[in-house]
């Protein structure tokens, strides 16, 4: 009995030292791993200089990384927070480079929130007009408004015949409606609800030939339509 309880003491013994030089080997060839195939480059298409930078130093967290034990979802998130981007693919090219192609976003409009300037994304962001290099000619929005509900009206709008190019400005109100002012300088006062029904009914006063320029066409009422030469 004692020489077995020896025996069994030798075996145990043995299997630590055998767990422990395992342990360190293994360790070693982690550590190993983890310095081959670092990424040494990051490739990006589809921007122009100034936009590329900022993206450039979203992604510089993953110079010297495995490109093994990155995901494509950590690249991602960095990338999302770029507002000016619509969508983009993440390629990597073994051994040591990432490839990512984007797409700007097209901006549809431009306002002012909080004194800074911004232009109005069709992703529905706000970006910042300082991180973008061209100057876009866009029609100013006014007031406090959601981006979606912009993108809303202006679908809205281009559905039922509007030239959005022609609109120069739109002016949001807290009752939830809109007024829009094209280049002629003709303001049309829109309803909060049923705005497709008041566009089919200016539509038919498009016909008659009756709006001058500098006109306030209200067109909130069912069915009326007023008109206006002095805009207050």
């Amino acid at each position: 009995m004692m020489l077995q309880s020896i025996s069994r003491k030798r075996i145990y013994f043995y299997l630590l030292i055998l767990l422990l030089l395992s342990s360190t080997f293994n360790f070693n060839i982690i550590s190993k791993f983890k310095k081959l195939n670092l990424i040494s480059h990051i490739n990006i298409l589809g921007l122009n200089e100034k936009e590329k930078n900022i993206l450039e130093k979203n992604l510089e967290i993953f110079i010297n990384k495995n490109i093994f034990l990155i995901s494509k979802e950590e690249v991602s998130n960095r990338i999302k927070i770029n507002s000016f981007l619509d969508n983009y693919n993440i390629i990597k090219v073994f051994p040591s480079k990432l490839l990512v192609n984007v797409k700007k976003t097209e901006f549809v409009g431009k306002t002012i929130l909080d004194e800074e300037k911004f232009y109005i994304g069709k992703n529905g962001k706000f970006t910042k007009t300082l991180l973008v290099e061209k100057e876009y000619n866009l029609p100013q929005v006014f007031g406090s408004f959601e981006v979606n509900e912009f993108l809303k009206l202006q679908k809205t709008l281009n559905t039922n015949g509007f030239n959005l190019s022609k609109i120069k400005k739109y002016y949001y109100y807290k009752s939830n409606r809109w007024d829009i002012e094209n280049n002629d300088d003709i303001i049309l006062m829109l309803p909060s609800h049923n705005i497709e029904k008041s566009l089919i009914n200016y539509r038919s006063l498009l016909k008659t030939n009756k709006i001058i320029p500098g006109q306030l066409i209200d067109l909130r009422m069912n069915n009326k339509i007023i008109l206006t030469n002095d805009k207050k």
